[in-house]
Order: C-alpha cells, then sequence, then structure tokens
C-alpha cells in the first residue's frame, strides 16, 4: 500500500505512529489521541510548521501505526518505543543523564543552591528532583537570586562589598552581619516548600508580587511571577515524585465508551494488567472473580509496600501515570494488604458510574 493511502486510512483512534524512511529506518515516533487527524496535519502545508517538522516530513517514505484503547496507552507505548528505538527526530528529548537536581548544602556560614546531575550523597545536604527541565530548576534559583537580592559575587563574608551589593543586586551577604542570616532564612523556607513542609515562601511572594502590582512596579511583580511560576513546577514534580515513591497498587478503570471500559493494575511505573471489559450494565461477577483474583495475587506476591526513591530512569513514566490518575479521564483506588476482606467493595467501587 503506498504512503499516500496509508495517510487515508488511518484510524480517528488513540494510537502511536512511527514514521520511517527510504530504508525502513524508524525516524520519529509520536502518539495522539485521535490518529488520522494527527499524521494527517504533517502533510498538509502549513506556515505553523517548524523547520524540524518540514525536514521530517521530506524524509518520510513509510509509517506504522499502532493502536490503542486509551490515549494513556498510547503515551506509555510513545515513551517505550522511543527508549528502545531512539529515533533521529526524537534525539531531542531528554535522557536520564540529562536530568537535573537543585542541591542545597550549607558551606561555611551560608547555603548554597546548586544544579546538579547527581543528588547529594550521605546526608550531606537536601537533593530534590530529578527535574525534566534544566530550564525550571535554572528559572528557580535565578529567580529566587533576583527577587531577593542573594547574587553576592564574592559570598566570602570578608566584609568587603562585592560589585553586586554596589549595583544593588545583593543584600550585604559579603559583608556579613544579617544579611547572612536573612539569606539563610530565604534558603531554609525553599527548603521546607520543596519538602512540602510549609508553603510560607510561597505565599509571602505572592503578597508581595500583588502590592508591586497595585504599585504599579509591573517590570518587579513580573520577575516574583515568573519565580512562583517556577517553583511551582518543582513542586508539582515532588508531588509525582512522593506519590510514585508510596510504591503504591493502583486498581484503575476508564470508560472507553457506552459499553467498554479498560481496567489497569498499576504498581509504581508499571501496568502489571489491563484488559477491556463490557461494562454496560455494571461489573459483572466473571469480570469481579478475575480482577479479585489478580489484586490478591499481587498483593501476595508483593508483600507490604515499601517507599522507594524514583530513579531518574523512570521519572518519564511516573510523570504520565501520575497526570493520568489526576486527569479526570478515570477512578482508581489505592489497594493496600488492608484491603484484602474488602476487595469486593473495592472493586464495585470504581467500576460503579458518577
Amino acid at each position: 500500500m503506498s504512503l499516500v493511502q496509508k495517510i487515508k486510512e488511518i484510524p480517528a483512534t488513540p494510537g502511536v505512529y512511527l514514521m520511517k524512511d527510504s530504508i525502513g529506518q524508524v525516524i520519529y515516533v509520536g502518539k495522539s489521541k485521535r490518529l488520522r487527524q494527527r499524521v494527517q496535519s504533517y502533510f498538509r502545508e502549513s506556515s505553523n510548521h517548524s523547520n524540524k517538522i518540514r525536514k521530517l516530513v521530506k524524509h518520510i517514505r513509510d509509517l506504522e501505526i499502532i493502536e490503542t484503547d486509551t490515549e494513556f496507552e498510547a503515551l506509555l507505548l510513545e515513551w517505550q518505543l522511543i527508549q528502545e528505538i531512539r529515533p533521529q527526530y526524537n534525539r531531542q528529548m531528554k535522557t536520564p543523564e540529562a536530568f537535573l537536581y537543585l542541591t542545597i548544602r550549607k558551606v561555611g556560614k551560608l547555603y548554597r543552591l546548586r544544579p546538579s546531575t547527581q543528588p547529594l550523597r550521605g546526608g550531606d545536604g537536601w537533593s530534590f528532583g530529578p527535574y525534566t527541565s534544566r530550564k525550571t530548576v535554572s528559572f528557580a534559583i535565578r529567580g529566587l537570586k533576583d527577587v531577593y537580592r542573594l547574587n553576592c559575587s564574592n559570598p566570602a563574608i570578608n566584609g568587603s562589598p562585592c560589585l553586586n551589593y554596589s549595583l544593588g543586586l545583593c543584600r550585604g551577604i559579603c559583608l556579613g552581619g544579617k544579611a547572612v542570616g536573612e539569606y539563610n532564612a530565604i534558603v531554609e523556607q525553599l527548603i521546607a516548600l520543596l519538602n512540602g513542609e510549609s508553603a510560607e515562601l510561597l505565599e509571602d511572594m505572592q503578597r508581595e508580587m500583588n502590592q508591586l502590582a497595585a504599585d504599579l512596579d509591573f517590570e518587579r511583580a513580573a520577575k516574583y511571577r515568573n519565580c512562583i511560576q517556577s517553583l511551582q513546577a518543582l513542586l508539582q514534580k515532588e508531588d509525582v515524585m512522593d506519590f510514585t515513591e508510596g510504591n503504591h497498587l493502583m486498581l484503575v478503570v476508564e470508560r472507553l465508551d457506552e459499553n467498554r471500559e479498560k481496567c489497569f493494575v498499576i504498581r509504581r511505573t508499571d501496568v502489571l494488567f489491563s484488559e477491556v471489559y463490557g461494562g454496560g450494565n455494571g461489573v459483572s461477577e466473571e469480570v469481579r472473580h478475575d480482577i479479585f483474583a489478580r489484586l490478591s495475587r499481587e498483593l501476595a506476591d508483593a508483600g507490604p509496600a515499601s517507599a522507594r526513591e524514583v530513579s531518574r530512569f523512570e521519572i518519564d513514566k511516573a510523570q504520565i501515570i501520575y497526570s493520568y490518575l489526576r486527569s479526570g479521564k478515570c477512578k482508581y483506588k489505592m489497594v493496600g494488604r488492608e484491603d484484602l476482606d474488602s476487595l469486593d467493595a473495592v472493586i464495585s467501587d470504581v467500576f460503579s458510574e458518577e
């Protein structure tokens, strides 16, 4: 079948598409909840196409379509195929080695904030991450230093003012005195924020931003806004990792149409089981028995859930699963060993209509 004919016959379902060159090598992998619309958009003339897309299209000679029941499965399959194939035009995607940690440790009298490709070891300070966006980590550090005037170019605390102090960018850390305590207090607020212990830092920044806007100082207000957004992005990643580290067993159900539902059993970043069931009139006894048996087996085999840090190799899948569970497209329940005697009720609840 010709490429033109394949493009015409692409289904309007969720799935993954693999674009191939003249020797059959996969050069790009993508996903969509509507395959036909997405793939055909590549071959329409558009001023919105980036140079990368234009170059890609010139090399496409064939394509392969893999349908999935849900967009969630398409996202996971896309991630898996990119890791396995490493297509030429997906190279801009993050490798695990490119992820960053935000590290904080005390050197002398001052806390030092640094982006790092490795977490701190041996309890030497704090490490937050891994984060998939270097830009977000850099913006958060730079934003904090800008709005709180922490940009000391000579933090040796030797009593001599640094150049940034004369420019109004440093609050006087180089001079010692109360500025050192103020600096450390701000960093301790950041640690408390990223540890989920206190949102005081964000609340203070929000109040200051609103006051600056009321005073028509929009330039400084924008700096606060940008820093707040970067910190919130870091917080979201911390939420993903905290959730995943809980190592919960989850029963997840997404309705496909009036008569079918897709069931997943997930632990951490692994889909242990998935199946489509007819669900037009509630969960049948056969389905209930099947899921009951699978959950019971997983709980028995795995033993008590134990927390484990999310590795940089898991973070993308963890984000996909976390976002899916929070999207409202599915219902889910966390299942523990304490639920063994009430699994029937758990299954009924997840399969019940809203």
